[in-house]
């Protein structure tokens, strides 16, 4: 009856390139994927597999760190080909296919001078990176992607497709798919089809110092009070030349006067070797910010969030940072949640629960050379835990989902005051635990 669903299996020469994901685990082979190119295809592949207790999961971009995207010998629902991005006439809102990418969604509100609230690198999915938080280069204007989900299309665990209702929404927003296919959502646009973007290369000779030096000029900028249309991500990268700290600088304004002046205030805060900040396009930004992380990679993440830079955060940054390995793939970022954001305050319709502002502290401990791995996730989890050992008033309580390992999540901790709702819809959406392999 859906004779235009892919079916992948390994035998398969094409089964591969399909298979690949950013996690390079060779262990996780599908015995199928399966690829529903429409919404009612991908309903009607979930009633087979639920009628017949098959177990499954799903994949959208396939940019988790910890490969959970896949289970070894398991049926994959690979959701690409739902990656349809529908304006409403009014220039309002914008209906996301299940399996779009952040690289497929802003290209095509761009048509129509628009842009939505997006992360930064353009294969992450574009549902899977708003469910579970949604940190991006506008969050502080538009809110993080899981306040950006008005509406949703799901398909739950009896294989029929509904419209989420309150409460569904509300756990999806911030628990995603363990209570269904996120088929579709609706999130919220916005008119801009020019901003003033690109990264600034800080003189990095002295790492430590140049980190101290712009972090203290940033919070002296900060008191005085930052617009919301800077929006700043703050990272070290490995380079040819050695180890450089960088900002990826946006102005998401059509004043790009007012972005230009600010631009020289972040300029002025440490002494920049390169600047490549200029008037540019939402989708053209995006994909000069995607250029500085590999297609994929081994190794993992670790993530702490912070209220503040306080020295002695910075003095463990600066110490960590120096001893950085050399490998391209291992980076270090920090995502900021500004007070001024929407998000940046209770919402009683999510379970996210990092809602002040705060600093998203990344650590990347990656790299292309197996043997290599033992020695570059020592070095990512010694940097974790001495940020731990910080002062624990200035740190959140809640590890950010997206990017932290399984066994180190506890429901009662990342939810909070949310966990008994989260617990009790569960047994009522989903008593089989048809989504249990969700994140």
């Amino acid at each position: 009856d859906h004779p235009a669903i892919q079916s992948v299996t390994p035998a398969s020469s094409e089964y591969t390139a399909i298979r690949a994901a950013y996690a390079l685990r060779p262990d996780l082979n599908p015995c199928i994927i399966v690829r529903p190119p429409t919404i009612p295809d991908a309903v009607a592949l979930v009633a087979f597999l639920v009628a017949r207790d098959i177990p499954f999961t799903v994949r959208a971009g396939g940019h988790d760190n910890f490969g959970r995207s896949f289970q070894d010998q398991v049926v994959a629902l690979d959701l690409r080909l739902i990656n349809h991005v529908d304006v409403d006439p009014a220039g309002e809102t914008a209906r996301i296919g299940g399996g779009a990418l952040l690289g497929d969604v802003i290209p095509k509100l761009h048509r129509h001078g628009l842009v939505a609230a997006t992360g930064t690198i353009s294969g992450v999915g574009y549902v899977g990176w708003a469910l579970y938080g949604g940190y991006g280069p506008y969050s502080t204007q538009f809110g993080l992607g899981v306040d950006q989900i008005r509406a949703a299309q799901v398909i739950n665990a009896h294989g029929q497709l509904v419209d989420a209702d309150a409460d569904l929404l509300r756990a999806i927003r911030g628990a995603g798919g363990a209570f269904g296919v996120i088929a579709e959502i609706t999130v919220p646009v916005h008119r801009l089809d020019r901003i003033l973007a690109g990264i600034l290369s800080f003189e990095s000779s002295d790492l430590p110092a140049v980190i101290r030096q712009y972090i203290h000029g940033y919070q002296a900028l900060s008191a005085d009070g930052i617009p919301s249309a800077l929006n700043l991500e703050e990272a070290v990268i490995n380079t040819p030349a050695g180890k450089v700290f960088i900002v990826l600088f946006l102005w998401g304004s059509s004043d790009i006067d007012t972005g230009r002046v600010w631009l020289d205030k972040l300029s002025a805060l440490a002494p920049v070797a390169f600047n490549s900040v200029q008037e540019t396009t939402p989708p053209a930004w995006l994909e000069e910010a995607s250029r500085l992380t590999p297609k994929d990679s081994r190794g993992r993440v670790w993530t702490i969030s912070v209220r503040q830079p306080t020295d002695e955060v910075v003095d463990v940054m600066a110490t960590s940072l120096a001893d950085m390995p050399s490998d391209p793939r291992v980076i270090f970022a920090v995502h900021e949640l500004r007070s001024c954001s929407p998000s940046a305050q209770p919402q009683s319709d999510s379970v996210f629960t990092s809602r002040e502002g705060h600093f998203m502290l990344e650590i990347i401990g990656a790299t292309e050379t197996p043997e290599d791995v033992t020695a570059i996730q020592a070095w990512g989890q010694q940097f974790q835990t001495a940020l731990a050992r910080t002062d624990p008033r200035n740190l959140l309580s809640a590890p950010y989902v997206s990017l932290s390992a399984p066994e180190e999540l506890d429901s009662r901790t990342v939810y909070g005051e949310h966990y008994e709702f989260l617990a009790e819809l569960k047994k009522t959406r989903d008593p089989r635990g048809v989504f249990d392999a969700a994140i």
